[in-house]
């Protein structure tokens, strides 16, 4: 038994892994649940949950945890594969395919956990609990060389002149104090105030290669571009819990935006007057109005569930959840969404439970081209499995597994014309020539929206926690 549980808890510390999408680099990545025992059941766990770190969703799911002392601890493994591909057409201009340039596959590590405490008095339960959990990632990492077609006609390998790459670091972290009380198993009502603090760092650059800066001379500039911010705030959420049958279970809970103080620097400029995108302008196309890289705002996000328990002779909950979340507060840009999150557990003859589900999110990414901005609204579906069990009549093992993917359209990170220069980098490239010394082979030049790149990520998500309770 002490064998098992060492590899049990080295598999929780182990898979505090996680790994972000490079679309949110400036924004970061929302977390929205860490339990695995919820993630298993699609993240719908506003009613019925059952482990600490459910609170984090609805803070009336305390006086669904056990009386006494308890903690939680809980980590993940994500693997967010990034392939980006181009349109490639025939000498007949026919679409024939996506050729995939960019792979890059990333993992970050990021820890969570809880203590709690729940009493009954009289007709009441009463429950507190202190946690410390990340709530935002920054953390992504991109990288891509740039080759021009020397020797490729020959089955050679073309030589590498630049090597562009995108590492971003650091996160907001929630220090969150919980309580809630419930009144004769009729209903509970939860509070949570989160002090959030936290760090960002970006770093996007360009840089030669030897060879390259032998072909001109060694007279390539290095492009390094630098956004450094702090950030601090306070963010509340209430939630509600309705006992309406001993089969049925209703839930709400809702938190107001919030906008964080934040500090710091791009490329040497105050966060304050950097502009990070303009949002606004005039029938001349003057720019009206912008968001600056200090504007970092929680959108205001409500969350409507229900947990139901059928007759079955094996115990069967269903939970579904629908939530709101209002972009809007964040960029005039985005339109609100509502997402859904359905979860079944159902446990065997031998008490080994069962759980799967499925959630479908929204979330969207900002380009901008020729000092237009675009905002694509992209779609996440994820399918969810997973199971636990208990160990040393104290300690419940849980583990989760998410899959998830999403396909947009964009731009190109770092644009072509930057290797070209209107002809200025000429050198750098194979290029043909006709009879007059002219230019008879594709002149280098950004892609716009007409030959977008195509990006697929897919996220593959493992969770595990240990909880324990006294």
């Amino acid at each position: 038994m002490k064998r098992a549980f060492f590899i049990i808890t080295l598999i929780t510390i182990i898979s505090g892994l996680y790994s972000y999408s490079i679309l949110e680099k400036e924004t970061g990545n929302f977390i929205g649940n860490l339990d695995p025992h919820s993630t298993a059941m699609g993240s719908a766990v506003g009613a019925g949950g059952f482990r600490l770190l459910d609170s984090m969703v609805n803070p009336a799911n305390l006086t669904s945890l056990e009386n006494g002392f308890g903690f939680q601890g809980t980590g993940g493994f994500l693997i967010d594969s990034d392939n980006r591909s181009l349109p490639m057409y025939n000498s007949f201009d026919a679409y024939s395919g996506d050729a995939v340039y960019a792979s890059n596959v990333n993992t970050f590590a990021d820890f969570a956990g809880g203590i709690y405490y729940k009493r009954a008095i009289s007709d009441f339960e009463l429950a507190a609990s202190l946690q410390y959990r990340p709530q935002v990632s920054f953390k992504a990492n991109y990288f891509e060389q740039v080759r021009n077609n020397w020797n490729s006609n020959d089955n050679g390998y073309p030589l590498k002149i630049a090597q562009n790459s995108i590492e971003s670091k650091g996160g907001i972290n929630a220090f969150a104090y919980q309580t809630a009380f419930k009144y004769k198993n009729i209903g509970s009502l939860g509070l949570e105030v989160a002090q959030l603090t936290g760090d960002s760092e970006m770093e996007s650059s360009v840089i030669w290669t030897p060879e390259a800066q032998d072909i001109m001379n060694d007279t390539l500039n290095d492009t390094i571009n630098t956004l450094e911010r702090e950030f601090s705030g306070f963010r509340f959420k209430v939630g509600m819990n309705f006992h309406l049958s001993p089969r049925f279970d209703l839930s709400l809970s809702i938190a107001p935006d919030m906008k964080l103080d934040v500090t710091g620097d791009k490329d040497g400029v105050d966060v304050e007057t950097a502009v990070f995108v303009y949002t606004k302008f005039d029938s001349m196309g003057t720019a009206l109005d912008s968001l600056t890289y200090a504007q970092y705002i929680f959108p205001m996000n409500a969350r409507i569930g229900f947990s139901y328990k059928p007759r079955n002779i094996m115990r069967t909950v269903m939970n579904c959840d629908v939530e709101y979340i209002k972009w809007s507060d964040t960029n005039p840009l985005y339109e609100d969404a509502i997402n859904c999150f359905i979860g079944v557990e159902h446990i065997l003859k031998n008490s080994i439970p069962f759980r799967f589900g499925f959630n479908y999110t929204t979330s969207y990414g900002l380009h901008e081209d020729s000092g237009f901005v675009f905002v694509n609204e992209i779609t996440t579906p994820t399918f969810t499995a997973g199971t636990g069990f208990t160990f040393l009549e104290k300690f419940t093992f849980d583990i989760s597994l998410e899959y998830s993917n999403r396909q947009y359209e964009t731009l190109d990170l770092f644009m072509d014309n930057y290797y070209w220069r209107d002809g200025e980098y000429e050198d750098l490239w194979n290029l043909h020539y006709d009879e007059n010394g002219n230019i008879d082979s594709p002149i280098i030049q950004d892609r716009g929206w007409e030959n977008p790149d195509t990006v697929n990520e897919t996220f593959i998500n493992l969770k595990s926690a240990i909880s324990f309770t006294w």
